[in-house]
């Protein structure tokens, strides 16, 4: 399952370098490069076996976003699976890991003063040695306002996909909202 994790996280660099070089930017106008930092607060619900799993995520997400519309972070994860049953090897229904991964993603109002609305692609895998130990791939959008001058808050929905490693955890697809913000 790492080779997977390793090989989303490949294709997603490949296709934001390649978005990149095609720009059809000359020297005098190429894309202005901006650190940005997000925090995100990310709840979710298993649709698949509602209500028997749910998760609490907090993301720090260091990374840069370019003045066409990409942006490029290292998103990292404290994950908390919450159960309704326990495991063989766990006993209690709250299990906690950390991620880091990939994300790619692309404001589709770049071009707007006042709001942005980014469509964001992500890929990761758990590097604490748990039992709640999974690969990830998540997509979602997140919109926010640039009014609020060196930060601004920002709202989130979308869906999460998590394989797990313990052969005990099924697969989970979650559909989580999110509140952060990014600075």
């Amino acid at each position: 399952m790492k080779k997977t994790v390793l090989i989303t996280i490949l294709l997603i660099t490949a296709a934001a370098v390649k978005a990149m070089a095609g720009n059809d930017t000359t020297a005098a106008e190429a894309p202005k490069v901006r650190f940005t930092y997000f925090f995100e607060t990310r709840m979710g619900a298993d649709m698949l076996d509602y209500p028997g799993f749910g998760s609490l995520d907090w993301t720090v997400a260091p990374g840069c976003s370019f003045s066409n519309g990409l942006s490029l972070r290292l998103p990292i994860e404290y994950n908390l699976g919450m159960h309704k049953e326990s495991y063989s090897d766990y006993e209690g229904v709250y299990m906690s890991t950390g991620t880091i991964g990939l994300n790619l993603g692309y404001d589709l109002l770049r071009k707007s003063k006042y709001y942005w609305l980014e469509l964001n692609a992500s890929g990761g895998s758990s590097y604490l040695k748990t039992v709640y130990r999974f690969a990830y791939a998540d997509l979602s959008l997140k919109f926010g306002s640039k009014f609020s001058g060196a930060y601004n808050i920002y709202f989130g929905l979308g869906l999460r996909y998590l394989k797990p490693y313990n052969p005990d955890m099924s697969q989970k697809l979650l559909m989580h909202c999110a509140i952060g913000f990014r600075f």
